[in-house]
């Protein structure tokens, strides 16, 4: 630590946090995202914008709030100095009454729902009214007002009582709903369709509420000036309004695709500031080819700027300064998008039998291809979910899918990192073993697996996988071609952290299958790295047969290929590099081995 720092001096890493007034009291790093507010102003008075779970929302919100909200206009150099919209104030500064409102608050346990969105709003609303109580007390009606709040068994009505109070005391009214679809995609992910048809169709209170908030901005002197609302979807706005069509989805806009997210410069500062303080102790570069590979990549935007998803970045510098080297874990946690809350998407109940529908058909294609190819779809209702587009769009929405770039006339969608890579790993896993597909004992594949990595004991790993295709019937069908063996075991291998897998990875002006890559920056003690070429012939073919043993011979050429490829030899630097062929018949291994003549 440089002399003239002291750990009170240094800016805390704000990883969780959300709190905008705290990160700017208590001297936490603050990427400046202020800018924002002048592009919103700009574009429109009612906006929807989605972004991907832990991409900064909530503090944007918060960021908004600390703007717009006449209650903090008397600390605007407190809460803004050394940002750019300090800078640059702009004239709707402190003209609102701000009414917040948190969705993922609600309780969305069975028979809790609506009493449990009920009291967020009640609380909420009278809230409001001691808040801006000077504002407000210049209409004699107020404390009229404030018992019927109080009084009040529909959240809807509470909404109208305060958008009336706030149109008689002339004051402008600020609405903001932060994760919106939160309680109503927990409802779908754990209770079915039925129970969220319920909630966002016919006369529901959600539905309700919605109504409310859409006919305050659409009469004569409106008492919703502005309204912004944040979600990771958009198909729950679309079915409880019909699309929202009073709000402007200004998620796909190129003008905000930097609006959340840290860009390669973003990162680079953070880390040369604490280099600075001498609370790093890795080459930058090292650094920031790691957060790359795991956190960054999203685009939101043909053309535009790269992006790192913010809360990994603050979750992998908080690990690093707390322990003084990588962390243990490199994917947050709280990033995950659980496997059950995609289940509904991707399993068809019927009959009390399981099985994969055609949206898990094309996560299987996207780990096969690495990604697809088609036009984003701004919303779209929950029954029109299984048309592909609205699909694949929905997997961009959620963080899974990212931009690469154009696509003769649709767009190159793919998956942006290694964190990302796992989970549909995760997915993939998840959906195989509930369907009875494919299963493994976990801890006796993680055996096998370190075996592989520190003693070079491949053999056993691959039969232990190989041996459990063979037994499972149900691959029979799922596994067509040379593609469809890659993508399988891509899962498979990826199920450890040993390892950073890439499949068509480019060696040597030629695309190896299967690369193994040690994850030498966590484990320094792994000795091995691999090489796989697959080969696919239909299935009924022999071992022995001519064609296996042509196969074998191409395999082995491309092998001793890729093998003498600089940059990758670089990159698993003092490990053993151990080449395998493996040939599969159908979904059955006919062949697996090391090549003899290299």
């Amino acid at each position: 630590m440089a002399a003239e720092d002291t750990i009170a001096t240094i800016k805390k890493i704000p990883y969780g946090m959300s709190d905008y007034g705290l990160i700017r009291r208590e001297n936490y790093y603050y990427v400046d995202k202020t800018p924002v507010l002048k592009l919103l102003e700009d574009t429109g008075r009612y906006q929807f914008f989605i972004r991907p779970r832990r991409f900064g929302k909530s503090l944007l919100i918060a960021i908004m709030e600390a703007y717009y909200d006449v209650f903090y206009k008397d600390r605007f150099e407190e809460l803004f100095k050394g940002t750019w919209i300090y800078d640059h104030p702009t004239t709707e500064r402190g003209q609102y009454l701000v009414f917040a409102l948190n969705f993922s608050a609600v309780d969305p346990g069975s028979g809790k729902l609506e009493a449990s969105f009920l009291n967020l709003v009640n609380v909420s609303a009278v809230a409001f009214t001691q808040k801006y109580h000077d504002y407000l007390s210049t209409y004699k009606e107020l404390d009229y007002y404030t018992e019927l709040i109080k009084d009040s068994r529909s959240a809807s009505d509470t909404l109208t009582i305060l958008l009336n109070l706030c149109k008689n005391a002339g004051q402008k009214f600020f609405m903001i709903i932060d994760e919106y679809d939160n309680f109503a995609n927990t409802i779908l992910s754990t209770m079915g369709k039925d129970a969220y048809h319920e909630l966002t169709h016919g006369t529901g209170f959600f539905r309700s509420f919605f109504n409310v908030l859409k006919s305050g901005t659409s009469s004569m002197d409106s008492p919703i000036t502005r309204s912004f609302i944040t979600g990771v979807s958009p198909i729950t706005m679309d079915d409880v309004t019909s699309g929202y069509n009073i709000g402007k989805n200004v998620s796909l806009e190129p003008a905000f695709s930097r609006a959340l997210g840290f860009t390669k410069d973003d990162v680079i500062a953070m880390i040369e500031y604490y280099k600075a303080k001498e609370m790093i102790f890795h080459p930058t570069e090292y650094l920031l080819e790691i957060m790359t590979e795991w956190y960054g990549n999203y685009l939101f935007s043909v053309d535009d700027e790269k992006l790192f998803n913010p809360d990994m970045v603050l979750y992998f510098l908080d690990n690093y300064m707390l322990r003084k080297k990588l962390p243990e874990d490199l994917i947050d946690r709280n990033v995950r998008i659980d496997y059950k809350k995609l289940r509904h998407l991707i399993i068809l109940d019927r009959d009390n039998k399981k099985s994969t529908n055609g949206n898990f058909s094309m996560l299987r294609q996207i780990i096969e291809e690495g990604g697809t190819s088609a036009n984003l779809v701004k919303g779209f209702p929950l029954e029109e979910l299984l048309d592909l587009e609205n699909f694949i769009s929905l997997l961009f929405y959620l963080g899974l899918l990212t931009i690469k770039g154009p696509d003769k006339d649709k767009l190159r969608l793919e998956i942006p990192n290694e964190t990302i890579k796992r989970l549909y790993y995760d997915y993939i896993k998840g959906a195989y073993r509930e369907t009875g597909v494919f299963t493994l004992n976990l801890s006796i594949y993680a055996n096998l697996m370190t075996d592989m990595a520190y003693d070079g004991k491949w053999e056993p790993l691959f039969k232990f996988i190989t041996d459990r295709m063979r037994e499972s019937m149900s691959l029979r069908d799922l596994i067509t071609g040379e593609k469809s063996i890659q993508a399988f075991l891509n899962v498979y291998l990826g199920l450890s952290d040993l390892y950073i897998i890439h499949a068509e990875k480019e060696l040597n002006k030629g695309y190896a299958d299967i690369v193994m890559e040690p994850f030498i920056a966590r484990y320094e003690g792994i000795k091995y790295s691999y090489l796989l070429e697959l080969k696919y012939i239909k299935a009924g073919v022999k071992p022995g047969d001519a064609e296996v043993k042509q196969l074998k011979t191409a395999a082995e050429e491309q092998l001793k290929r890729y093998s003498i490829d600089k940059k990758f030899l670089k990159n698993i630097e003092k490990t053993t590099l151990i080449k395998l062929v493996l040939i599969f018949s159908g979904h059955e291994e006919i062949y697996m081995g090391q090549p003899s003549c290299l």
